[in-house]
């Protein structure tokens, strides 16, 4: 064999020998991916086979309380011993209980527009400062009450933008609530908006909302899971049903909507912490950018039954 001959045989072998270590290379790569991959399934079995678990509970209680208060209205009445006070008493109940039913539905139902990209979005001309004041309106007792301190600043002087005013206030009042049921008693929440001037000439200018909090804080490997849909931080056997309660939640839709909503918008939400810890308390910031003004293809406004979605009365 020549020497040219043993070089190019030589040269060959070392391409087959880097195109072999390449193909080995990929295959790992596609091997963890795949892991990652049934891991994300896995956990999202999970999170499914929990709502079940969680919606089941948040159900049974108010239809267990509607239940409980006509029997006590039938027995009451049969007496003949329901006077007005008594009256005004269970109606009030019923209602409460009604509500919440109505809440987890509504939440259903725009979860399922959100995944058919059939949300109706009907933009106008707002400000930030609106859509935060309306969302925080109705959670000013529940704050009081928990002995939060809440602290609102930066929305002076910012340019208005386009927005379905309804949605983006539905939005933001989630995420303001998940920051009151995972700070303890006596936490703080502040929310700040800053303007993000355009990065390039002819571009659009954008609006970075903060919410941050002094919570229990999440799992580093949790902050983009919390936005999926059913997801709960904690054991769902241990869920315990309050609207603003310490601990207590929902079915886990709520953030998922905010997502929506917000990406609808053309913008972007993520969440930040330096981990999850119910008594070291490492807080947590959610992250909210807005363009001011929408792209073209967030401009829609498919017709659909809006009655069925509204936002709920406090």
């Amino acid at each position: 064999m020549t020497l040219a001959q043993q070089t190019g045989f030589a040269l060959r072998n070392a391409r087959l020998v880097s195109d072999l270590q390449h193909l080995n290379a990929t295959m790992r790569a596609l091997n963890r991916g795949l892991g990652d991959a049934n891991s994300e399934l896995a956990q999202l079995d999970s999170v499914k086979t929990d709502f079940v678990t969680i919606a089941s509970h948040e159900l049974r209680t108010p239809l267990a309380q509607i239940r409980g208060y006509t029997d006590i209205i039938d027995t009451i009445n049969e007496q003949g011993m329901l006077d007005q006070s008594q009256t005004t008493v269970l109606v009030t109940n019923l209602r409460k209980a009604t509500e919440r039913m109505e809440e987890l539905i509504a939440a259903m139902l725009d979860v399922s527009q959100l995944d058919v990209d059939a949300m109706d979005l009907r933009f106008a001309p707002t400000t930030i400062e609106s859509v935060t004041r309306q969302a925080i309106e109705p959670l000013t007792d529940a704050i009081r009450q928990r002995k939060l301190s809440l602290l609102v600043r930066g929305m002076k002087g910012l340019p208005q933008l386009e927005a379905d005013l309804q949605r983006l206030v539905q939005a933001f009042r989630n995420v303001i609530v998940n920051a009151i049921k995972f700070t303890p008693d006596g936490g703080r929440i502040e929310i700040t908006a800053s303007l993000q001037p355009a990065q390039i000439k002819g571009g659009v200018d954008h609006i970075l909302v903060t919410i941050a909090d002094t919570g229990v804080g999440i799992d580093a490997t949790h902050t983009e899971l919390i936005f999926k849909k059913f997801y709960r931080a904690f054991d769902p056997q241990l869920h315990s049903t309050g609207t603003y309660k310490f601990l207590g939640a929902g079915p886990g839709l709520g953030l998922t909507i905010a997502k929506g909503v917000i990406e609808s918008h053309g913008g972007r939400i993520w969440a930040e912490s330096e981990g999850h810890n119910v008594e070291g308390t490492p807080g947590s910031t959610f992250y909210v950018l807005l363009p001011t003004v929408p792209p073209a293809d967030a401009r829609r406004a498919v017709t659909f039954d809006t009655a069925a979605t509204k936002l709920p009365s406090k």
